[in-house]
């Protein structure tokens, strides 16, 4: 009765979960219509949405951006000339043309006290917004804009540009309790417009908004929003809208909201709020691009355009306007509005039919019943097949559901239903009727590491001898001189002292989930990545870097301030003069200088259970190992101590924003020297790590364009100005006790050189130090 009972209570608060979606099942909801949607045939899409792009090649021959008006104004008269059947822009115009011929006319006369008369030039070129303004009222354009929503910081309307923005001609079919329009669709705060100039002679405006789930995806879109009690359509919409020579569109409306949005004879599916579902066809460049030069120019025409809706967008370098979709963190936005065209052409549309709802309902209580029932009277590990079957099955019309009906059908609460009912009476059983079971953690522990226990203990299997590649970064650190401390410290001293830096040290690591290999002395060999895989291994390792470098500092001056505990035996047991060791000092004078040295690198390693079959231990082997090895050893060369190579600062990584970049843009690292070791063909370059970003001291930053500049003299076998400018870097290095630093290292071998060239006079050199011997 009491499994019974279980397995009920359990599926009712599933159910529960199901009717009020909190927001982590949501994301997991998210993620499967996502993978359900790539494994889903695209259809077949129209060949009517184009897209004219503002890109690179444009901008490199025909100028920066913004271009003047007129040139914006003989491309649209040229699209409309090749045929198009619209054009919608993807591009906000909110500010007057600064090009304009009158505008320069008045700053000139205003700002220096000098008049230009621009002398055969008739007026109407006088103002190139006006020149643009006369063409957008000859065809069927559509012009963009932007809907703020809220202030983030007060939550208050941001203040709107001056709007003279046309709104859409809606017909409402509505019950009886239906709320108006403007309580049905979201609801904006502000706008920011195109010049009034520009939207008083365009035909219609449309938002370019999209909507952006709380994960970061772009799933759908508002067809209409909202504001100060009128409503405006999409850029899509409209841009389809004059394409199809409609005035108006017709909502269909509930108390609930939304049923449907009608243009011409299309039904279009929203939901409650007028937004639609996008159906993606795929990947970036699903639909034809053409570029904005090639247009001009002639070489595109009616060919290409006769027949299209065009929208018209930017992917040049800095004007982007990335959306993350389903399939890609880096779709335009411009061909979201394309999408939507061809989904409404085709009526190829996601729908979200009544009976959803109450089927996913259906399914989680029957799953639960059953599972509930079957666990009861059977053995949980005869089950453990049959309710693996039912879930698949469950996946598997869900599929279904989406692929036949283009509906979402969420299978993710049935599943934790039968995963919830499955442990839940497992467990229950496992105490009832088997006890405890004791398993063989006291034989392995003395020498497995804690996390492959876990893993034996869930698998119910001994550890075996192999291993698997990866790419993780590697992590090896040392103490600089530490014979000197060995010298000075008694046995117990040195322990002690060790004790403490092995323990803030490895503190340090564990938190960041780096994954301590093995202790060697004062050294720590670590990696980050394994056994549980960390995507941000690289640039975690760059932050623990600085990380032990800053608790170094502090280790340091806790320890010049230490002093003997009175009545303590004199802890210079060995004698050594006061300059070595002071008198009531805790520790002498170079425990006071201690300096650790680390070296970092990324690659494909080698992890996993290493040694013999009676004794084994989890660590990494490989090249690339021994490249951090061998960068924590030559870091002393440099007079450094972090030495990272570039393997480890091209990684990818994620901003705090979580923008795609490499750890590179993270930190703050120099590049110190571009080398080829002994028997390796690929050169290998290697950074000093300084700080994590915006980090630098000012005395740093002047060091590293100094540094940063003497480079490219030396690259360029441009010997003095090398060695002068290396010299003036010496003044500012970062350390002022060390044997070298790295300014000194390269004015030396750059004096070296240039007694002795790297290659003969006449040829390029790379810059690369090939080292003869390891």
């Amino acid at each position: 009765m009491l499994l019974f009972i279980t397995g009920m209570i359990a599926s009712l608060i599933v159910a529960a979960l199901y009717i009020f979606r909190p927001p982590i099942l949501q994301f997991v909801d998210y993620k499967i219509y996502d993978e359900f949607m790539r494994q889903s045939p695209v259809g077949e899409k129209t060949d009517i949405p184009a897209i004219v792009d503002i890109d690179d090649e444009s901008l490199a021959e025909l100028g920066q951006w913004p271009w003047p008006r007129y040139r914006m104004a003989l491309l649209l008269a040229k699209i409309k000339q090749a045929g198009a059947l619209s054009t919608g822009l993807d591009i906000l115009l909110a500010e007057p043309d600064r090009t304009s011929p009158q505008t320069i006319q008045k700053s000139l006369r205003n700002e220096l006290g000098v008049t230009v008369n621009f002398k055969g030039l008739p007026a109407g070129l006088m103002d190139n917004d006006r020149v643009l303004a006369d063409v957008l009222s000859q065809g069927k354009y559509v012009l963009g804009f932007y809907f703020d929503f809220q202030d983030e910081a007060n939550d208050q309307p941001v203040p709107s540009t001056e709007c003279f923005i046309k709104t859409l001609s809606i017909a409402q079919i509505k019950t009886e309790d239906s709320p108006p329009l403007d309580k049905l669709t979201r609801d904006a705060l502000g706008a920011i417009c195109p010049l009034p100039i520009l939207t008083k002679a365009s035909p219609l405006c449309g938002f370019y908004n999209s909507i952006t789930d709380f994960d970061g995806v772009v799933r759908r879109v508002p067809l209409v929003i909202s504001w100060e009690g009128k409503q405006y359509p999409s850029l899509a919409l409209a841009t389809l809208m004059k394409a199809m020579n409609r005035k108006s569109v017709i909502a269909k409306t509930t108390r609930y909201g939304f049923e449907s949005i009608r243009l011409g004879k299309t039904v279009i599916p929203v939901d409650a709020n007028g937004q639609m579902l996008v159906r993606y066809r795929g990947g970036v460049n699903e639909f034809p691009y053409y570029s904005a030069r090639d247009i001009l120019s002639g070489k595109v025409g009616e060919k290409e355009l006769k027949g299209k809706i065009v929208l018209m967008g930017t992917s040049a370098a800095g004007l982007r306007d990335l959306r993350v979709t389903p399939y890609t963190s880096n779709y335009p936005g411009v061909e979201v509005h394309a999408t939507v065209i061809d989904n409404i052409l085709t009526k190829d549309f996601l729908l979200r039919p009544d009976w959803i709802p109450g089927l996913g309902l259906v399914i989680v209580l029957a799953a639960g019943i059953l599972t509930t029932i079957l666990l009861t009277w059977t053995r949980s590990l005869l089950m453990v097949l049959p309710i693996a079957g039912m879930g698949i099955a469950i996946v598997a019309g869900a599929l279904f559901v989406f692929k036949t009906y283009h509906a979402f059908l969420t299978p993710t609460y049935a599943l934790i239903t039968l995963s919830l009912n499955f442990t839940m009476l497992t467990l229950i059983k496992f105490w009832r009727e088997e006890g405890q079971k004791k398993f063989l953690q006291a034989t392995f522990s003395s020498y497995l590491a804690p996390e492959l226990i876990d893993e034996m203990f869930s698998r119910r299997e001994m550890p075996e001898l192999g291993g698997e590649a990866k790419t993780i970064t590697a992590y090896f650190t040392d103490i600089q001189s530490f014979s000197t401390f060995s010298e000075k410290l008694t046995a117990t001293q040195l322990v002690e002292l060790l004790n403490e830096y092995l323990s803030v040290m490895t503190d340090i690591l564990i938190d960041n989930k780096g994954t301590l290999d093995k202790y060697e002395g004062d050294a720590i060999i670590a990696f980050f990545g394994a056994p549980i895989d960390v995507p941000d291994n690289a640039l975690r390792a760059c932050r623990v870097a600085v990380a032990m470098q800053k608790a170094n500092n502090d280790l340091r001056d806790k320890w010049s301030r230490e002093k003997q505990i009175p009545g303590e035996p004199n802890r210079n047991t060995k004698g050594f003069p006061d300059e070595q060791w002071a008198p009531d000092e805790k520790w002498p004078k170079v425990v006071h200088h201690m300096r650790t040295r680390i070296g970092v690198n990324t690659g494909e390693i080698v992890v996993g259970n290493m040694g013999s079959a009676m004794r084994m231990n989890y660590t990494m082997m490989g090249d690339a190992v021994n490249l951090a090895a061998r960068l924590e050893e030559g870091a002393k060369q440099f007079g450094i101590f972090n030495a990272v190579s570039h393997f480890t600062l091209e990684m990818d990584a994620e901003d705090e924003n979580g923008n795609p970049c490499k750890v590179m843009d993270l930190v703050e690292a120099r590049m110190v020297d571009n080398i080829q070791v002994v028997g390796k063909s690929e050169p290998v370059r290697i950074y000093e790590l300084v700080a994590m970003k915006g980090g630098l001291t000012e005395e740093e930053i002047i060091l590293f364009d100094l540094f940063s500049k003497a480079r490219e003299h030396y690259v360029n076998t441009e010997w003095d100005k090398a060695i002068e400018l290396y010299k003036e870097a010496e003044k500012h290095e970062r350390f002022t006790d060390t044997k070298i630093t790295p300014s000194e290292v390269f004015r030396l071998r750059a004096e070296e050189f240039k007694i002795n060239p790297p290659v003969p006079a006449g040829e390029k050199w790379d810059g690369v130090y090939r080292m003869t011997k390891k």
